[in-house]
């Protein structure tokens, strides 16, 4: 079976957050198991043509945007540990500093760039005499390579029993664009409709994948049943229901090369679960590396977008609550401007206590992961989440909302004791955030109780190929509703 992976962003290539994580990984998981598959993501500013030289020339394609032609190339890289991808190159779209927009807002053409993206694919499989069974696609960046699939080039030859995967990764970002882009992308009218992208008078990309993909999936099972309630559903409940028979949820797995405390060349000392001598060393680094004192007290970690999905309201909140409790906070991430000053703020009120680095900083994580005792996941919804899931290997307990892939991957020790992993809460205010902060402090405080609970995180195992089998079966499924056999 051949497999083209399709993203928007890929580890080690390109990366914002955990699609970066997923896409590099999967590939590689999936070649371990015998499956041929390949990466496709955008040509970025940020990939490091010295780290990642290109493999010869790359396949020029020309890509119909509107009444005009745009030119680019498909060029292919790899790098260490055998990740592996195409990148897909135009300078007018990709050429930038950042890959979706800046701190004050998403780039205004995004529809274009990944239109551009979608169907340069497209032309790429047409031209280059590449030939695939499945395409996975990600997110609304990709959500229209489905789409392209069953209608524009559902006539040539390599696409007639192309089988597609579409998987949602966070349902909160869908690819919203004004009705006068739909043109622009190739597309009929006669897909603008509440069957096809119409979404309240605009184009939803999403939904497209959503509704012409063969397979659908998320990333968490708790998920894939939230999302087909209005709650999480964000206006889109609906085609998910209806879809439900074709719909899967499967928790990301981790990449263990990558994030293992045994084998980590980013931190200050390794450890394991028979061996945690190390762990002290790493919470020293820690501490050093944000100017914070030594103290009785856990050090407590965040790492992730600032925005409300990831509970940065409820942290600002609660923000003197922490400060005064015995603990040390420190938080590693970027995002809303609002969320940014606020967190900011907080720590310039109480410098001993919270130390804020505002950054994408992949080295830092790390870090952070290996050397904070707690880890901090208060999110309003969470599709699967991965740093609750580093933090299990690492043991670094994690304190998290039960939602998503958080209530698939942590088990609260107060509600299972002897079997727990975590902390968790269920209401999503500043109460139920203290509560369960509360608890893993006295936790923290009986060291046989919480060792227990540190080295059975440790010992799960979320490794991608139990992950990757499971896509295996979803390939399967789609390639059986294209009249193949798998």
């Amino acid at each position: 079976m051949k497999v083209l992976v399709a993203s928007s962003e890929a580890v080690p290539f390109a990366k914002t957050g955990g699609l970066a994580d997923v896409a590099g990984a999967l590939p590689k998981a999936l070649r371990r198991i015998g499956v041929e598959a390949d990466c496709i993501l955008p040509f970025y500013r940020s990939v490091d043509r010295v780290r990642f030289p290109l493999s010869g020339p790359g396949q020029a394609i020309r890509v119909p945007i509107g009444h005009q032609e745009e030119t680019g190339s498909v060029e292919e890289a790899k790098a260490e540990a055998g990740a592996h991808a195409f990148l897909v190159a135009n300078d007018r779209y990709f050429d930038r500093e950042f890959l979706y927009g800046t701190r004050d807002g998403d780039y205004v053409d995004n529809c274009e760039r990944f239109a551009f993206f979608c169907r340069g694919v497209m032309e790429w499989i047409l031209r280059s005499g590449r030939r695939y069974d499945v395409v996975h696609c990600n997110d609304w960046q990709t959500a229209l390579i489905p789409v392209y699939l069953k209608t524009l080039y559902a006539g040539h030859e390599p696409f007639q029993s192309l089988g597609s995967v579409y998987t949602v990764h966070n349902l909160g970002y869908q690819g919203l664009f004004w009705n006068h882009e739909l043109p622009m992308t190739g597309l009929g009218w006669d897909l603008f409709t509440p069957q096809g992208l119409e979404f309240y008078g605009k184009i939803n990309l999403m939904k497209g994948g959503l509704v012409f993909a063969d397979i659908l999936s998320t990333v968490s099972a708790t998920y894939s049943r939230e999302i087909q309630r209005e709650e999480y559903g964000y206006g889109l409940e609906g085609v998910l229901y209806e879809r439900r028979e074709d719909l899967y949820g499967i928790v990301n797995g981790i990449d263990y090369d990558e994030w293992n405390p045994a084998t980590d060349r980013w931190i200050a000392a390794n450890y394991s679960a028979a061996d945690l001598s190390g762990k002290n060393a790493c919470r020293r680094e820690l501490l050093g590396e944000f100017g914070l004192t030594k103290g009785e007290g856990p050090v407590v970690g965040i790492i992730g977008r600032m925005t409300g999905q990831k509970g940065f309201d409820l942290l600002e909140q609660a923000g003197d609550w922490l400060a005064g409790r015995p603990l040390r906070l420190v938080i590693l991430g970027a995002g809303e401007r609002k969320y940014e000053d606020a967190i900011v703020a907080l720590g310039e009120k109480y410098p001993d206590r919270i130390a804020i680095r505002v950054a994408y900083d992949d080295v830092l994580a790390h870090k952070i992961e290996a050397g904070a005792d707690a880890y901090l996941m208060p999110s309003r919804y969470e599709p699967c989440g991965l740093n609750q899931i580093y933090s299990l290997k690492y043991g670094t307990v994690p304190i998290v909302r039960n939602t998503g892939g958080l209530a698939d991957t942590v088990v609260d020790d107060d509600g299972n004791p002897g079997e727990g992993t975590g902390f968790a809460f269920h209401e999503y205010d500043a109460e139920g955030l203290k509560d369960a902060v509360s608890r893993a402090l006295d936790a923290f405080a009986d060291r046989p109780r919480w060792e227990g609970i540190v080295r059975r995180g440790m010992e799960k195992d979320f490794s991608w190929e139990a992950s990757a089998r499971q896509y295996v079966g979803l390939y399967e499924k789609a390639l059986r509703k294209r009249g193949r056999k798998g």
